[in-house]
């Protein structure tokens, strides 16, 4: 049965089961106790070419294929992102893939050092879910997946877009063209905006990440965007605590972009309370949930800041540790253009449609 926990009286369970396998919740969909009643749209809004119900989503990683899409679409979340895609089938790591922390509070950079240690019980509220996840971005073969990515297309209402987000494979060829090739399939199979996800240390091997370099992600953004010309490209990043590299990683990419997305999760050793590895044979995974909200609406605001500074078009995607409407206030509060929440939104389905009512009353 999937874990629950209550706030405000409302009892909250996960839409993906934990205790599963990843195929399992690929294979079954969503578990949703109840669908709210259909919105009222008054009111829509721009964004990166489009005109949205909402400007809310949910970022690449809960939704897993076009019975996710469907089911968080009819939820008033009108901005899904159909889970990383790759050029070739890849399979996810085995079970478990995610865990509950035990975190109390915001995690900073001057806890990155630490090892975190996995929660024996699930936690007591909402605004305390913090997990961490591991799944080795596994892909179906690529006509599978452009399959359905055209079903979850149909799936969508008006006012609603499907973002696909696609990752390069290494070994397959140049890894910018691997980026391209797949962005150029998500493109073709009906995707409305292509986001590449730069953000995931394993995607290339040595150290940092793809999305800590210059050089090599600005080569990556515009081989892609070349390849799916007037379709809007969003690129996923990491957080990256130098000021000066951070920097030079938006000048270097914003002339290709239509938005940047992020912050993802945060990598952390997470041990058990026997002191091994919480997730067998994977001593780091990525950490999200509550505890990363700190670090998110930082990077959000500096990335906000440096569009200032340098003048640039694209709009900016806050995620990270977003669980509740409050949360979404905070991260529009920054001037980002657009919200987008995973685990609160695995937990708290309704947060789309609590979002919605408080801005009719706000409105």
């Amino acid at each position: 049965m999937p874990i629950t926990v209550e706030q405000d009286k409302i009892i909250l369970s996960p839409t993906y089961d934990i205790s599963q396998s990843y195929e399992a919740n690929y294979q079954n969909g969503p578990s949703i106790a109840a669908f709210p009643p259909p919105r009222k749209i008054k009111r829509k809004f721009p964004f990166i070419g489009f005109t949205v119900n909402s400007l809310l989503g949910i970022p690449a990683g809960p939704l897993l294929n076009a019975k996710w899409i469907s089911a968080y679409a009819q939820l008033g979340f009108d901005l899904p992102v159909y889970k990383t895609v790759r050029t070739i089938a890849a399979p996810s790591h085995p079970a478990p893939n995610c865990l509950f922390l035990d975190v109390k509070g915001q995690l900073g950079e001057s806890d990155f050092i630490r090892q975190l240690t996995a929660a024996t019980n699930p936690p007591v509220s909402l605004d305390e879910i913090s997990i961490t996840n591991s799944f080795g971005m596994p892909s179906r073969d690529v006509k599978t997946w452009q399959d359905d990515i055209a079903v979850a297309k149909s799936a969508l209402s008006a006012g609603q877009i499907l973002i696909v987000s696609v990752v390069g494979t290494p070994g397959q060829r140049d890894l910018s063209d691997d980026y391209a090739m797949c962005a150029r399939f998500a493109a073709e199979a009906g995707a409305d905006v292509v986001e590449i996800n730069l953000s995931c240390p394993n995607v290339v091997s040595g150290e940092g990440s793809v999305y800590s370099d210059p050089d090599l992600s600005s080569h990556i953004t515009k081989t892609v965007k070349q390849a799916i010309g007037h379709t809007p490209l969003i690129i996923k990043i990491g957080y990256i605590a130098h000021h000066a590299c951070f920097k030079k990683v938006i000048e270097a990419n914003a002339p290709y972009v239509s938005a940047i997305s992020g912050i993802n999760t945060l990598s952390f050793e997470v041990i058990s309370r026997l002191g091994g590895s919480a997730l067998p044979g994977r001593l780091k995974s990525g950490v999200c949930g509550s505890a990363i909200r700190q670090c998110a609406m930082a990077q959000a605001a500096r990335i906000v800041e440096l569009k200032k500074e340098g003048r640039y078009d694209f709009s900016i995607i806050g995620v990270g540790g977003i669980m509740t409407v409050d949360h979404i206030r905070q991260f529009f509060d920054l001037g980002v253009d657009a919200v987008m929440s995973a685990t609160g939104a695995m937990w708290n389905p309704q947060l789309a449609y609590q979002y919605w009512k408080e801005m009719l009353v706000s409105s």
